[in-house]
Parts: C-alpha cells; structure tokens; sequence
C-alpha cells in the first residue's frame, strides 16, 4: 500500500463522511456550513447537494480507485476552497471562512496526492 493511495482514500474517506452526515443529520450539515433550510424542499436540497452529491462521488473513487475520480474529486474540493478563498478578498471574511479554506484545500490535496508522485 503506497502512501499517495492512502492520502487519495483519506480524502475520500472524509468526503465520504461529510455526505453521511448531510443525508443522515442536515442539521448539522446546516449548522456547519451557516445556512437555513426552508421547509422540506430545503431540507431535501441538503442533503440531495450536501448529501448525494459527495456521496456518488466519493463512493465511486473508494470503489473505482481510479486516479482520475480521485483527482476530480480533489478538483472539486479545490475549487471550493479557491472561491471561498476569493469571497475572504472581497469583504465576506471570518475567521470560519478562513477555516474553510485550508479545509477545503486540505481535502483536496490529499484526494489528488497521484499528481506529485
């Protein structure tokens, strides 16, 4: 078992708890990411988006393995972490959000470890 093959599967391994906690708790996932759901529609768009989202994704690189869904899937994560990073720059800063952005970037760099190696 190589290194880049447990970093990749950390960060899919997290992506892939995120998911679960969306679908089972949104709750949390709305606590977490500062947002309200309204009604059931709400509800069922956290854990559609924050929920089923990550999970097909993060489910297809822990069980394909491919190095391509895991670097999609780190991507993804990047550019979260980018654009929330650009929102700091333009007056939505809080130490959260700059919290997010190394979070973001940290899970994204462990899903694509297989380009440095």
């Amino acid at each position: 078992m190589t290194m880049v093959f447990i970093l990749q599967n950390i960060g899919a391994a997290i992506s892939f708890g995120l998911s679960l906690i969306a679908i089972f708790w949104p709750a949390k996932t709305e606590n977490f990411v500062s947002i309200k759901s309204l009604g059931k529609d709400g509800n069922s768009e956290v854990r559609a988006t924050y929920g089923g989202f990550f999970l097909g994704i993060a489910l297809f690189a822990l069980i394909s393995q491919n190095a391509i869904v895991f670097l999609v899937l780190g991507t993804g994560w990047l550019s979260a972490s980018f654009i929330r990073f650009l929102t700091l720059c333009f007056g939505f800063y809080t130490s959260k959000n700059l919290m997010g952005v190394f979070f973001e970037a940290i899970i994204g760099g462990l899903c694509i470890t297989s380009i440095f190696f």
